[in-house]
Order: C-alpha cells, then structure tokens, then sequence
C-alpha cells in the first residue's frame, strides 16, 4: 500500500516546531546543564502548602462545580476579583471592558490573533519579541513584522511606527502587539511618556494595541511602577493580557484577557470552538487564595526571591563579562539580554557553550524576522539558584575568551 499524502492547510505549512521548546526538551532535562534558559519560575516560588490545604477546601465545597461543565467566561468569582484588583491596583476600567478567563497567555493571544487577522495581514511587533506570538500570528495566515526597537528608552521608534501605519492604505495592519513593562527578551520597560506616544498613533490610526503583561508585578528596583499602557485607554483600542504562569504556577494555566465588550463577545465565541472553558479546579484554587490569603503578600515574597538572583546575575555579568559583551539590567521580570561584543565569533561562542554544558536563548529565536540578531542572547535568573548563576556567567565568559577573533 502507498503511504497516504496527507494535505494540510495552508496557514500551517509555514509552521515549524518552536525551537524553544524543541531546545527545552533536551536541555530542561539534562542533569549537567546550566540552564539559563526557558522563562521558569523558581520552584521555590509556588505556595505549595498553602494551596494543598485550599484543594481540600474546594474539594469539599465546590467538587461538583469544578467537574462539571463550566463558563466559557470563566467562574464569575474569579472574575470579579481580578477586575477588582485591576482597578484598584492598575487604575483599569472595568465597567467598558469584561474579563475572559483563558487557557494560559498563550491562549489568550491565540484568540485575538484568530478574531483580528486574515491571512496576509500583518500585525506589527518589537523587533525581538516572544516567538509564541510570532508562531500565533502565522498560524493565522498573518505575517509578524518587527518594528525597531530602542533599549535605552525600552520602546519601539514611534516615528517608525507613525510612517509604518500612514503607509498602511490597504488597511492590513491589524495589531500593535507588544511586552511594555520588562519586555521579553530585553528586561526594558516603556516609559509613560513612551505609552501614551504608542498609544495616540495607534488610535489615531484605528490599530488595535494587544498589551502583553505576564511579568508587570515583578518589579525589583526602586523605580515606581509605570500605569498600563491600557490605563490610557479611553477608545476601546487596547486589549490587556495577564497570567498566572508568573505569580502562581505555569501548570493552573490561567490567564485572562480584558477587552472592550465588543471584542470580549467576539473572544467568548471562540473560545467556545477552542475548549469551552479552562481549568475550572485552578480557578476555584486561584480564586480561594485570593480569597483566604493576602495576594500582595504572594507577590511581594516574589519580588524578594528573584531580586536577589537578579542581582546575583548583574553582578557575575560585571565580574566576569564586561570584556567581551554588554547588556541590559532590568527593573523586573525574568530575563537579561546580553550581546556580544563584534570580535566575537556568534557561532564559535554558541560551540564552546555547549561544550561548557550552559543553556542560553540565542537571539534569533527570539526576533520576528528570525535573523538579524546573532551576538545577542536572553538570560533567564528566575529558575537557577544563585551559585549556577555564578558558575553559568563564568562559562559564558570563558565561551566568548575563546571566541574571540584574532586580529
């Protein structure tokens, strides 16, 4: 018998596995890897007691709710308290956009992407950006397009973005998608003058703006925390995503969307062709911690932990590093980007990284064109303990001494 040909659709010929994730099979795994890699948070990070003794409680008051079929919404408790907690903490309106629960942040985009783009339109990016998002857009039959990107001011080129929009006369922009606070993969964040600049070019052009915020509560330095770009937001033009994955535990798969009503109807409908509904036994969990123990307390614990390791990661970066490469310190979040020095060879540093057993996010995989960024490379310090992020530092800069092009 002839092996059958089988004839898939065209929006997913382009796809190729994320090499992320391919990457994470092998490296995530290997006991004698340094891994700086994937954004994880630490396991000490979890408030595993607390919620072992909340499963019980759920399961004894609400067991027959979370097995049923549920809200393609999400459970209205949980929903009413996280856009309490936006408005309170995030100054978000609450009453002109409603709240969808969704399967992760990586649902979440996929769902606007679906609502928004045809196939060959084109939703505008930072240059390097989440490949999760570039991947969704082309699942769409979209083509991701990077906008310049300035990592002192943490923000796109606004004049890039006004002559990008002008010259749309066909209309088929229809995103802004964007990390504004401790962007993925460079650590900066957009400035209030910045958001608001982003902001009036995108309503003056009728261009949705899809505000990505898994990392907004991570704060770490002294600076105040700068409002959401959807905090200006008076013209139903921002979609604002948040996510538990950071704060709580990436396996609840929780996330949430708030959107203006009419987009929230479109998002609601298909979700219900996605899965109906998420998790709903981590939303009744998330929902009762937020319940019985103070959020903001879970929070703060966080930003202790990982200042400390994102200091430990500055700090071996200035011992060891400065010679042959720069980089970015963040305020927040989970990544540093560093970029090598130009006497470095890209290729030879990645070869003796490897031979040196320490896993990094080369640029490339995390840029909208795919190319273009071969001297940079993410950093994660969430996941590692402090001494692997000494020693991981110490092999990255021995990787780039023996990179280094003999003049």
């Amino acid at each position: 018998m002839s092996e059958l040909r089988y004839s898939f659709a065209s929006r997913v010929s382009n796809l190729i596995p994320s090499p992320l994730r391919e990457q994470a099979k092998y490296v995530q795994t290997a006991d004698d890897y340094i891994k700086l890699t994937y954004g994880y948070p630490s396991n000490q990070a979890f408030p595993i007691e607390k919620l072992a003794k909340l499963s019980d409680k759920i399961y004894r008051q609400h067991a027959v709710e979370f097995m049923q079929y549920g809200e393609t919404e999400g459970i209205p408790k949980l929903r009413e308290q996280l856009k309490s907690r936006l408005h309170q903490y995030q100054n978000l309106d609450v009453v002109s956009n409603d709240i969808l629960i969704t399967s992760g942040s990586t649902q979440g985009m996929d769902l606007v992407f679906k609502i928004f783009v045809n196939e060959g339109d084109t939703v505008l990016t930072e240059e390097q950006t989440f490949i999760g998002a570039v991947n969704s857009i082309k699942s769409y039959g979209g083509h991701a397009q990077g906008l310049p990107f300035d990592m002192t001011s943490g923000c796109i080129d606004t004049e890039a973005l006004e002559a990008t929009l002008s010259a749309d006369t066909a209309h088929r922009i229809k995103l802004l998608y964007l990390i504004p606070t401790f962007q993925n993969p460079i650590g900066t964040s957009m400035s209030l003058e910045k958001r608001q600049e982003v902001y009036d070019i995108c309503q003056k052009h009728q261009v949705m703006i899809y505000e990505d915020d898994p990392y907004g509560d991570l704060l770490y330095s002294d600076i105040e925390s700068i409002p959401k770009i959807k905090s200006l937001d008076t013209t139903g033009n921002v979609i604002y995503a948040g996510s538990f994955s950071k704060i709580l535990a990436p396996g609840s798969r929780l996330g949430y969307l708030l959107a203006p009503k009419a987009v929230f109807d479109k998002l609601v409908l298909v979700k219900q062709v996605a899965d109906s509904f998420a998790n709903l036994y981590w939303q009744y969990l998330a929902s009762q911690l937020i319940d019985d123990y103070d959020f903001n307390e879970h929070i703060a614990y966080l930003r202790q932990l990982y200042k400390v390791k994102a200091d430990a990661m500055v700090g071996a970066l200035r011992k060891y590093a400065t010679k042959d490469m720069t980089f970015v310190v963040p305020d927040g979040g989970y990544f540093i980007s560093v970029k090598l020095n130009d006497d470095i060879d890209s290729s030879a540093f990645y070869d003796a990284l490897d031979q040196r057993h320490v896993g990094v996010i080369p640029g490339n995989v995390m840029s909208a064109a795919g190319q273009g960024y071969e001297r940079y490379f993410r950093l994660n310090f969430t996941l590692p303990s402090v001494e692997e992020i000494e020693t991981g530092i110490q092999r990255i800069a021995q990787a780039a001494a023996v990179a280094q092009v003999k003049q």
